[in-house]
């Protein structure tokens, strides 16, 4: 089976782990077909095509790209690009983006032009339900007529296509981790107490407040990330020389390493609103699912997290959630993790278990493929996965995925 995989954006060398998931399947192969990614994912794809012998990659051009946008969902195909995989034939194109995404409208004339009557399936992280400016709205509906399978991450996403009147077949499937790499260290942990972060140094991420919080405990920092606030960062850690400690975006194979230096992980995001698309225009931005806790569950490492968007759902008894924005919390939180061994072992425990059966990329590939068979078969039909990962329903009637129910 052929899958042709489109995807846009800065930092999309995650989707490797799942890329190579796939393609350990003797019976699949997989071309991605991306733009306006960084330097380090450039990378990613170059390494990964000489390991995977059943994997190919097109970089091409782009049109208004995520850094003079600010958004996703402006980035473009440069007009002519898709000719480079004309000739590919997918029996599946398999779209990592929204909806509303103009490079998503772009894979789908891609897809009926080239090859009309190939089932394409669509990834959906967008977990408030927001009305865009037009022609978004617009793109969004034709997008939904053309999928013939979603794959939202979580059952909020899943209850925003219902919304927005996605009426097609839905498997909640969601971001994985490779818990092959992504595994507890056999060493021991250095001490101090080190706090974790990794991610986009922005407000919504509660960087401000996981600097407090810190400062409060007196206890070490370490964040790999880049963004607005690297001043505030630097300037920490030039206040708390030792304690706070910023890395530039690294390699995703280098991180399992850092992880294993951290005692927990936080992910304090926060809801904001966006006026990056026009500015009259407020978009309401709250965490759709947060992979970096994961990524640390697998490692062995407790998370803590604040109770915004769908952070709860992915961390779920496996670590400790606090209200958003309550500094004080945040601290009691890491508190307990480094004063309780037995606490901190249970989510060491839990944390890893829940990884490896819930987020695994393989099972996740699994489910995939599971889905496109079905819609490349003679007489298709709803998947009948017995996947852990797979939540499958044919309408917005289904009341206990659309409730979120497990």
């Amino acid at each position: 089976m052929r899958i042709l995989i489109t995807a846009v954006g800065k930092r999309t060398e995650h989707w490797m782990s799942l890329f190579t998931a796939l393609t350990d399947q003797p019976a699949i192969e997989v071309t991605a077909f991306a733009a306006d990614v960084s330097r380090i994912t450039a990378q990613a794809f170059t390494d990964m095509a000489k390991r995977q012998e059943r994997f190919r990659y097109q970089l091409v051009p782009h049109l208004l790209g995520e850094d003079h946008s600010g958004h996703m969902a402006s980035v473009m195909f440069r007009p002519g690009s898709a000719k480079r995989v004309r000739a590919e034939r997918p029996d599946v194109v398999h779209i990592i983006g929204e909806a509303a995404y103009v490079s998503t409208q772009q894979a789908i004339r891609m897809c009926n032009r080239y090859w009309p009557g190939v089932p394409i399936t669509l990834y959906a992280a967008q977990n408030v339900v927001m009305r865009f400016p037009f022609p978004f709205p617009v793109l969004e509906r034709r997008s939904y007529r053309a999928i013939g399978h979603a794959f939202p991450i979580t059952p909020s996403a899943l209850h925003v296509l219902r919304a927005k009147g996605y009426r097609g077949p839905a498997t909640i499937v969601p971001l994985g981790v490779d818990t092959d790499r992504f595994r507890p260290s056999t060493e021991p942990k250095a001490h101090p107490f080190t706090v974790g972060f990794v991610g986009r140094l922005e407000p919504h991420k509660g960087i401000a407040d996981l600097l407090r919080a810190t400062e409060l405990l007196d206890c070490n920092l370490l964040l790999v990330g880049d963004g607005s606030l690297r001043d505030m960062v630097e300037k920490a850690e030039a206040n708390r020389p030792g304690q706070v400690q910023l890395k530039r975006w690294v390699d995703h194979t280098q991180l399992p390493w850092l992880l294993s230096r951290m005692h927990a992980v936080a992910l304090p995001s926060m809801e904001i609103v966006q006026r990056n698309v026009v500015p009259w225009i407020g978009i309401p931005l709250r965490e759709q699912f947060g992979r970096v806790l994961v990524e640390a569950m697998a490692c062995g490492v407790p998370v803590v997290g604040s109770d915004t968007g769908d952070i709860p759902h992915v961390i779920g008894p496996s670590g400790l959630v606090f209200p958003t924005g309550d500094v004080g919390a945040l601290a009691d939180c890491l508190r307990q993790i480094r004063d309780d061994p037995a606490l901190a072992h249970r989510l060491t425990v839990s944390g890893r278990s829940r990884a490896c059966e819930e987020f695994s990329w393989r099972g996740i590939a699994d489910t995939l493929i599971g889905v496109w068979q079905h819609l490349t078969a003679t007489d298709p039909g709803l998947p009948s996965s017995s996947s852990p990962h797979a939540r499958t329903t044919p309408s917005a009637m289904d009341a206990s995925v659309e409730g979120g129910s497990e």
